[in-house]
């Protein structure tokens, strides 16, 4: 810093040596030009109203002129240099003072002290990243860890609701196999299936998968003490549910065994009547026998009253056995649709008793997922007062052409041709050196080159 200021007393210094000659300079400087320049204008012109027919001695004319033009030109500029170098170190002085307090400049102290708050803040910004960073990962965490105990619950209920689906459907087949015969075996078995469960046992094979964040032993922890949640619950729930079931089967197994007798009664007494119209039938045959072969006219009627009356009475059993058969089918009908009532019964049950665990269920997760979202709420801090933005470095020469075509769909393609051109007028100047050097040229129908002649 000491050498710039060295360096800026210097030239103050001899911008108030100029200074004080710099009014007659300018006075002389602007008089000599104005007369360069009035007089070259005035041949100029001169020459300009007579190209109305060019000759080769007005061309010759014409060049020798634009030889002295740019000659004078010359010395127009040279009387300027001395006084606009003045006006320039000026102001290269003022620039370099200012440029002790310019933000951009890197040997600003002021650059320097901003570029020091602006690593200050990278630095808070980075923490305040790692430890959002954190508490996601805690949050995260914390949410499996829910996620693992619902799971284990889910399980247990899903096992439960199985095995009493299990235990009532198996219960409801043996009473459906329910005969006169095995009535006792089967009495028994239902008076002596269980009502209790092991859940652990069925959930050896069945342990959900939770997250490697969860360490081994605490995942352990966590679904013992989920298991013992509902454990004492759904065991009662699996002891309830079968006990009903067992207590509604033996409250209608008397019913059912009476409802059996019948049937048999009612089967016996048809196959009573069937043997009784056959015998019936039998009878009238061998008196219709006897009939043809007696030859007395009072027998033949007698044998023919007899015929007749079997033949009623055969009727009239064949009637009570159509009858006695009407009423089996009857009750078996009404036996059918009483099992059918007591098994929608059953099953109605059942389907409630499901839904009871799934609502149960429902509620526990709601209730985790709620504390959890409580316990992931993040903890507010302080804000860090500034401003992220992003430049980008390009560490290849291939960089550049996705930044130009990133650059083109967003804001190129949507300018004007004038304002394009004054945005890459440097690339067009480009193709035109490769045009006349090299006679390299661009084939599209929105390029056209336009010949430029010039007289030498």
């Amino acid at each position: 810093m000491d050498n710039q200021l060295q360096v800026i007393t210097k030239q103050a210094a001899e911008v108030t040596i100029k200074a004080s000659s710099i009014k007659t300079d300018i006075t002389t400087a602007v008089t000599e030009n104005n007369k360069s320049l009035q007089a070259c204008i005035e041949a100029g012109e001169n020459l300009l109203a007579q190209t109305a027919t060019m000759t080769d001695e007005l061309d010759a004319e014409i060049a020798a002129y634009i030889k002295k033009a740019s000659a004078t030109q010359k010395a127009m500029t040279e009387r300027r240099k001395g006084i606009t170098q003045v006006f320039d170190l000026i102001k290269s002085g003022f620039t370099k003072m200012e440029a002790f307090l310019d933000p951009k400049s890197e040997e600003s102290v002021v650059y320097k002290l901003q570029k020091k708050r602006n690593e200050y803040a990278a630095y808070k910004l980075e923490l305040q990243r790692k430890e959002e960073e954190e508490r996601q990962r805690l949050a995260r965490i914390e949410a499996a860890k829910a996620q693992l105990h619902n799971d284990v619950i889910s399980v247990c209920t899903k096992v439960v609701h199985e095995k009493t689906t299990e235990a009532l459907d198996r219960l409801s087949e043996k009473f459906r196999l329910l005969t006169l015969d095995n009535a006792d075996t089967v009495k028994k078995e239902i008076q002596d299936y269980p009502t209790d469960i092991n859940i652990a046992q069925y959930l050896k094979d069945r342990k959900p998968s939770y997250s490697p964040e969860i360490p081994e032993e605490e995942a352990r922890a966590i679904m013992n003490n989920a298991f013992k949640t509902v454990a004492n619950e759904l065991t009662k729930s699996y002891t309830d549910s079968v006990a009903q079931a067992k207590q509604d089967i033996l409250d209608t197994f008397d019913s059912k065994i009476a409802e059996l007798q019948e049937q048999r009664r009612l089967e016996e007494e048809r196959k009573r009547k069937e043997e009784e119209a056959r015998k019936a039938e039998e009878e009238r045959l061998r008196k219709e026998a006897e009939l043809k072969a007696a030859k007395d006219e009072e027998e033949r009627k007698k044998r023919e009253a007899e015929l007749k009356a079997a033949e009623e009475e055969r009727k009239r059993k064949e009637e009570e056995a159509r009858k006695a058969e009407e009423e089996r089918l009857r009750k078996e009908a009404e036996l059918k649709a009483a099992e059918e009532a007591a098994e929608k019964e059953r099953q109605q049950k059942l389907e409630e008793e499901h839904k009871r665990l799934e609502e149960e269920e429902r509620l526990r997760r709601a209730s985790a997922q709620t504390q959890t979202l409580f316990d992931m709420a993040p903890t507010v801090s302080a804000p860090i007062k500034a401003k992220v933005s992003h430049h980008i470095e390009i560490d290849g020469v291939d960089g550049f052409l996705p930044v130009m075509q990133m650059w083109w769909s967003h804001e190129g393609s949507k300018m004007t041709v004038e304002e394009l051109g004054k945005k890459l007028g440097f690339m067009v100047k480009t193709c035109e050196k490769l045009k006349n050097k090299e006679d390299v040229t661009i084939v599209d129908a929105n390029v056209r080159y336009v010949e430029d002649v010039v007289a030498k």
